[in-house]
């Protein structure tokens, strides 16, 4: 895998006996460093002051999980060429009578030249908007947590539509505070990675490994962008017995990458920590399936994880700890909506403070109302209120969205049709089962953890009022997935032979591969 600062400021990069080279673009130096270090990089493009500068603006881009819900942005690259590139999907259930399906479809994925400003973004996004004629249409928009996405700016341009935030780039940023803070973890990790490198770059120790653990056990390498990509690596290297991969490594001579004792036991306890957290990620990053339902229910189930923890782990304390800090300070909306944290006293928005995360989880039947009996961490007079207030929450929106029936006066029906006893036909009672309190407490009497779409397909006619708050919350995306998705179909068809392709003819193919039927 080719670093990111080398892919975007240098060209004929190549690995040789452990060393890297490149050359610079800008200069045509030629610049070398280690096989695990960029810095040497980093240090000559800073040379380069405005080269340098729209590097670190184009990282702090790229890092990001993005999208908004309609989603957002990326900047793509290819070879020795930067485009950026802006892209919309839209989410939405689809139904007919027996089944009820969740759609995703791509509406844009253009190209996107200048300052990536949230003004200039949202723009573009409002353009995309008006070709299809949805904006009116549209409940939700998720987007990243970018320095060029604050809450005012992009507020203001979109015309106060309800913005959230990307539940996997939080989540992201949560392990990354936690291992920030910790030191335990460091020598572990940094031997991991080097080992990891060594598997994908000498062939000679490639050999070694394979005849001790087989040609199909492997450590796969990190992402620094995504977090979980480093969980996946050391359960990878743990699935290696200790004391053979020890042999391996004296035999092939880097006795440097020695694993002690307590080294690969500082390891079992990151994966029983981290274990739950990658689970949160992948639930949340489904493109077919419900997402949004997921959050509420991770957040807390993290958060009494964590608690549970701190009495029993031996070496990563700080981790813990670190890690329950920023879950409640990045999430800190849905704690304080379930009162386990109290309002902020500068009057700024919590963040995932909106009520639609809490009415999903709800509205999910494999999650229901259980979440705030298993995991909201008060008393149990507290617990009541919380549950009260999501019924209320539910109830109100449910009220809004129902269609009241015209009432007919039997008096200016009578005498009226045809036959003798066809005023008694008018007189029919009125259906109190329909009332939204009583679909509501139906719901919950029958929701033992369905499948969602499974559930409502089958419960639409039944639970009328109830069926369309849940489609509007339920098609909401938790992460930045299916942008990412369409970026990911974009680097797959732009492959460095295909480097000169028009920006047109790129943007018609990742239309077309992302709208397949």
């Amino acid at each position: 895998m080719i670093p990111k600062v080398v892919a975007f400021g240098y060209k004929n990069y190549a690995v040789l006996n452990k060393k890297r080279t490149a050359q610079c673009l800008t200069c045509a130096a030629h610049i070398t460093d280690g096989d695990a270090t960029t810095s040497n990089f980093v240090r000559h493009l800073k040379l380069h002051k405005v080269r340098y500068e729209e590097y670190q603006r184009n990282k702090s881009i790229t890092n990001d999980a993005q999208q908004p819900a309609v989603s957002q942005f990326f900047g793509n690259q290819d070879g020795q060429k930067m485009r950026g590139f802006l892209g919309v999907t839209a989410h939405y259930f689809e139904k007919d009578e027996e089944r009820i399906e969740l759609k995703s479809n791509l509406l844009a994925c253009d190209r996107f030249k200048g300052s990536h400003t949230a003004e200039r973004i949202c723009e573009q996004f409002e353009a995309v908007c008006d070709e299809y004629s949805i904006k009116n249409k549209i409940d939700y928009i998720i987007s990243d947590n970018a320095a060029n996405m604050h809450q005012e700016t992009v507020d203001a341009a979109l015309a106060k539509k309800q913005r959230l935030q990307c539940f996997a780039h939080t989540l992201q940023l949560v392990v990354g505070d936690g291992l920030k803070e910790t030191k335990g973890t460091t020598s572990s990790l940094a031997k991991l990675s080097k080992l990891s490198s060594l598997l994908h770059t000498s062939t000679t120790f490639k050999d070694v490994f394979d005849a001790e653990f087989g040609e199909q056990r492997g450590i796969p390498a990190a992402v620094t962008t995504r977090w979980n990509s480093t969980l996946r690596q050391v359960k990878a290297v743990l699935r290696c017995e200790h004391p053979k991969l020890c042999r391996v490594l004296e035999k092939a001579g880097h006795k440097e990458l020695l694993f002690t004792a307590r080294e690969w036991n500082v390891l079992k306890e990151l994966v029983d920590i981290m274990n739950p957290f990658g689970e949160a990620t992948d639930l949340t990053q489904g493109e077919k399936i419900v997402t949004i339902s997921s959050v509420v229910p991770s957040v807390l189930s993290l958060n009494h994880h964590l608690e549970k923890l701190k009495p029993q782990v031996r070496f990563l304390s700080s981790l813990v700890r670190s890690l329950q800090v920023s879950l409640k300070k990045r999430f800190g909306g849905i704690f304080i909506n379930v009162k386990m944290a109290t309002l902020t006293q500068d009057g700024t928005t919590a963040p995932f403070s909106d009520p639609v995360y809490l009415k999903a989880a709800a509205l999910d039947p494999a999650f229901s109302l259980m979440w705030i009996d298993h995991h909201v961490l008060v008393s149990l007079e507290v617990k009541a209120e919380v549950l009260q207030h999501v019924k209320e929450l539910i109830l109100r929106e449910a009220v809004e969205t129902e269609q009241p029936t015209p009432c007919v006066d039997e008096q200016e029906n009578l005498g009226q049709g045809e036959g003798l006893f066809a005023a008694y036909h008018k007189r029919k009672k009125k259906d109190v089962g329909t009332t939204p309190a009583l679909q509501l407490s139906h719901y919950l009497h029958i929701a033992d953890g369905q499948n969602v779409l499974l559930f409502w397909a089958m419960n639409m006619k039944v639970l009328p009022s109830l069926f369309k708050v849940a489609i509007t919350v339920l098609a909401v995306p938790a992460s930045s997935a299916p942008v990412e998705r369409v970026f990911s179909h974009g680097g797959i068809i732009l492959r460095p032979h295909r480097a000169q392709m028009s920006d047109r003819l790129l943007t018609n193919l990742v239309f077309c591969k992302c709208n397949a039927l």
